[in-house]
């Protein structure tokens, strides 16, 4: 699972907590024993209880129970229960909550979007882009991964995926193609993916040898139309669909026999809603 780093944690309650807590300060309340409990309003697949834990015991509180990311929970489960100084408890307050609220909420859609996919197509990986909301990929990587998906690719250091803005630097998918075997050769580790914008670029690039064709915008006959040529020609080959996949019609391409969807819809959308009960002990 992402890994949060110390400063990343740290960066995390400065946002909401600069200085102090004028609040608690004021009442004079801050010694006082206290516990917090979160629990879910709805069936939840958690995420972010471990980077919430790490906040909690930094600042003294005790995690008396905790449920890991990627568990399904009910309804009035508790994901989260810790006690500690009432000054501690009011100070990570919100910031845990927001963990668990945008993390939560992007491994639930995502298991949603998996769970339909393979409804009708149990072979088919979905993946998400790196199309993150800036400074959010951490969560949002950790939430897709909770939710049973993939990353489609961290960065541009780690994948040869190759657009038409690349081709149009390199002379276009005709001479691409014709360099492939030099390509291959250079990184024989690394699988060559190749975005096509027609049925027969799909047929060209896949019959040349790539090891996997992005259809992008294409429609489900289409897509299928791609998959029964890889199938019947070039069976080692993957077939990845992208652009707009989305709940409503991730059963539709899944259902072509494409080996990989590929979509951005899971990082956004309304958070889980993740209550929050603090009590003197």
């Amino acid at each position: 699972m992402v890994v949060f780093t110390e400063s990343e944690i740290d960066r995390l309650v400065e946002d909401d907590v600069p200085y102090f807590d004028l609040t608690t300060f004021v009442l004079g309340i801050g010694n006082k024993e206290g516990e917090i409990t979160y629990s879910s309003r709805h069936e939840t697949v958690v995420c972010g209880t471990e980077e919430c834990r790490r906040i909690l015991e930094k600042f003294g509180a005790k995690v008396l129970e905790s449920v890991p990311s990627g568990t399904l929970v009910s309804a009035g489960e508790v994901l989260l229960r810790a006690r500690g100084k009432a000054e501690v408890l009011h100070k990570v307050w919100k910031v845990t909550q927001n963990i668990l609220e945008y993390a939560s909420g992007i491994a639930t859609r995502t298991k949603n979007l998996v769970d339909l996919a393979k409804s009708v197509n149990p072979d088919v990986e979905v993946v998400t882009t790196r199309k993150t909301f800036p400074l959010s990929k951490r969560i949002c990587i950790k939430g897709i991964l909770a939710g049973g998906a993939f990353p489609h690719r961290l960065g541009l250091s780690e994948t040869i995926l190759i657009f038409e803005q690349h081709l149009k630097f390199f002379g276009g998918l005709e001479n691409f193609l014709k360099e492939l075997p030099s390509i291959k050769k250079r990184v024989p580790e690394k699988k060559i993916t190749v975005e096509v914008n027609s049925v027969e670029e799909a047929f060209k690039a896949l019959k040349a040898g790539v090891d996997v064709v992005q259809l992008d915008k294409f429609s489900v006959e289409d897509v299928r139309r791609v998959v029964e040529f890889k199938r019947e020609n070039v069976p080692f080959a993957k077939v990845a669909a992208a652009g707009g996949i989305n709940e409503q019609n991730i059963k539709l391409y899944a259902s072509t026999g494409v080996d990989i969807i590929v979509l951005t819809c899971a990082y956004f959308g309304k958070p889980a809603d993740i209550k929050v009960r603090i009590e003197p002990c």
